[in-house]
């Protein structure tokens, strides 16, 4: 077992519990500090003992946030998570668990907000498709919502 230093380890649990973190923004922060790469392992798998980090959850409140307050769609979001180095099979799963009315509805809501905030452009349906289409929407789901 490795020894770590335990100021250190208090500065990482504080990090991880400000805010939900991946295991790839967790390395990250620490690559600046001047521990071996033996005790950087050994802290993330502390951390991850101990519920700290925990990747399944941080996707799923990513894409929770993500969908909610940026009005993301399933693409783009699936980059964000791949960007952030999660693995690809806990993407989906946490992909999977987008409520498909809830995704609808927001998919509406960002027509209509576009709608509003382009009167000039209102009627102009390829730039409405470009807008979504920039938001990570899927052109198969633009065009149902589109021609329902």
């Amino acid at each position: 077992m490795v020894e770590v230093p335990s100021d250190i380890m208090v500065k990482m649990e504080r990090y991880c519990a400000y805010q939900e973190r991946c295991e790839a923004d967790v390395r990250k922060k620490m690559t600046g500090l001047t521990i071996s790469s033996a005790q950087r392992e050994e802290i993330l798998r502390r951390l991850k003992d101990q519920s700290f980090v925990d990747d399944a959850r941080f996707a799923a409140l990513f894409v929770r946030g993500k969908m909610r307050e940026n009005q993301w769609g399933r693409l783009k979001i699936r980059q964000g998570l791949y960007a952030k180095g999660v693995v690809p099979a806990i993407i989906d799963q946490a992909i999977a668990g987008i409520d498909p009315d809830e995704y609808t509805a927001m998919l509406a809501a960002t027509v209509d907000k576009w709608k509003r905030l382009n009167q000039a452009d209102a009627d102009d349906r390829a730039k409405l498709i470009r807008a979504l289409l920039t938001k990570g929407f899927e052109m198969g789901e633009i065009m149902d919502f589109l021609n329902a």
